[in-house]
């Protein structure tokens, strides 16, 4: 808490010498709120205060920032629940040469810490740069609550906070020639398990992802043209650990692999926008065979008073999860925007809408075994998934200026509008068990959509 408020102290610092310096502060708040009252619920909201100041080639800012999301789902009585709060302190400096830039970057607040320094290397109009940065830090990605159908059951809520600490490393090359600008990036972000706390349950992860870039510009006398492109790959392995008294359970072991690439191309015409993108994803679950590394072990969660009792009950059955997620994303925006002066004060006002689709396949094998004193038993559930949805975005947005462009006032709202919406979630086939069980017959499942949808922002700034 000492050094947050020393933090703050050197913003407040930073604002004051803004007055006798020049640059520019400004308060940004935006939300994003999906509702659908029976199963499924989002929001977040951000709001930030960032202030600046240079002083020839060197420039200080700090920042204050708080970010809220929270999103449920609920199926068949079963309740899972994500959260998560953030204030946050922001400072960093930067300082530029004619061949060589230097930045230094530092946060602090409620879900972790984090320090990063980059370097340019550069040719004069930056014909040709390089830059590389290392960051650091220790995060709080979220907390998860898992609420059980049955709240007179053995196993109660289970909540955790999902911690990891995290090293990423970037390194890109660019030009400028003329009108065009080319740039080509590599990025790794390697994660290992936080140290446990204080809290009965926790989610750590151990992932490695690897992330490249590249990106071309071009710009005319009216507009401009770009085209991006992005690859990343993830392989993580994720874990579910009980604490008690110093001992460690890990009730929950999922290993995941990712692969998405997607292209994106903008038009910037006079007061037009165009903007088409496609994404593909690919995730994979591969079977893990080894012993003790199920996907879920209810008998860990339990403490260890509770499974003296019950370990030859039906608390003892594992369920190992392996199969493939496909799903692609395809959407086009189109915006206009123009100006207008009203008694020397500037008025902006923008239109735009998006058009998107999203379509997945799920094809999923569940493993469920057994043991008792008398032996095991062991059987496999398939189940496949479809989704596709269909909507729009519609937006408006309003900034005005003063007269001599020294404070602005942005608000935009936004509509999300569902053409079509259909998902379902069913087994298709059940292989007879090899022994006993309790299971119960599964039954299809079918999601409703976001009844409705919105989003909002406001932004004020200043010049001094």
């Amino acid at each position: 808490m000492i050094r947050i408020q020393r933090l703050f102290y050197a913003i407040a610092m930073l604002s004051g010498m803004a007055v006798a310096w020049s640059d520019q502060g400004l308060a940004d708040c935006s939300g994003l709120f999906l509702l659908d009252q029976t199963n499924q619920t989002f929001s977040a909201t951000h709001c930030a205060v960032s202030d600046s100041v240079t002083h020839h080639n060197l420039q200080f800012w700090g920042a204050y920032g708080y970010t809220q999301w929270d999103a449920t789902w609920k199926q068949d009585g079963w309740l899972l629940e994500g959260t998560q709060k953030d204030h946050s302190g922001n400072a960093g400096l930067r300082g530029d040469w004619k061949f060589l830039s230097l930045a230094a970057d530092f946060s602090k607040g409620t879900s972790g810490e984090w320090i990063s320094a980059t370097s340019t290397l550069k040719l004069p109009d930056s014909i040709f740069y390089a830059n590389a940065s290392m960051g650091k830090g220790t995060l709080n990605l979220f907390t998860i609550t898992w609420n059980p159908a049955n709240a007179s059951g053995l196993i109660d809520t289970i909540s955790g906070d999902w911690e990891t600490e995290a090293i990423k490393k970037t390194f890109s090359l660019g030009m400028v020639f003329h009108r065009h600008q080319l740039q080509a990036n590599f990025s790794t972000l390697k994660t290992h398990r936080a140290p446990l706390g204080s809290t009965h349950y926790s989610i750590r992860d151990s992932s490695l992802l690897y992330g490249m870039g590249l990106k071309y510009d071009y710009h005319f006398n009216t507009g401009f043209a770009s085209l991006q492109m992005r690859h990343l790959d993830l392989e993580s392995h994720i874990f579910g650990l009980r604490n008690e008294d110093g001992n460690t359970k890990r009730f929950f072991f999922l290993p995941l692999d990712l692969e998405y690439n997607e292209i994106w191309g903008t038009l910037v015409y006079t007061h037009w926008e165009l903007r088409i993108g496609y994404g593909k994803a690919a995730i994979k679950i591969p079977q893990e065979t080894r012993r003790f590394y199920e996907t879920f072990s209810p008998n860990r969660v339990l403490d260890y008073s509770m499974t003296q009792v019950l370990s030859f009950s039906f608390y003892q059955r594992n369920y190992r999860i392996a199969g493939d997620i496909d799903g692609y994303w395809l959407a086009t925006s189109l915006g206009y925007s123009w100006e207008k002066e009203i008694h020397r004060w500037h008025w902006k006002p923008a239109l735009s809408s998006d058009f998107f689709r999203v379509q997945g396949t799920m094809d999923i094998t569940k493993t469920n075994e057994s043991t008792n004193l008398f032996g095991g038993s062991s059987y496999k559930e398939y189940y496949e998934g479809r989704l596709t949805f269909v909507g729009a975005n519609a937006k408006m947005a309003s900034r005005f200026e003063s007269p001599h462009r020294q404070f602005f006032v942005d608000v935009s709202l936004g509509q999300i509008i569902p053409f079509y919406f259909h998902s379902v979630f069913e087994e298709i086939d059940a292989e007879a068990s090899t022994g006993n069980d309790d299971s119960e017959a599964s039954s299809n499942t079918n999601y409703t959509p976001f009844r409705d949808g919105f989003s909002a922002g406001l932004q004020l700034g200043i010049h001094f």
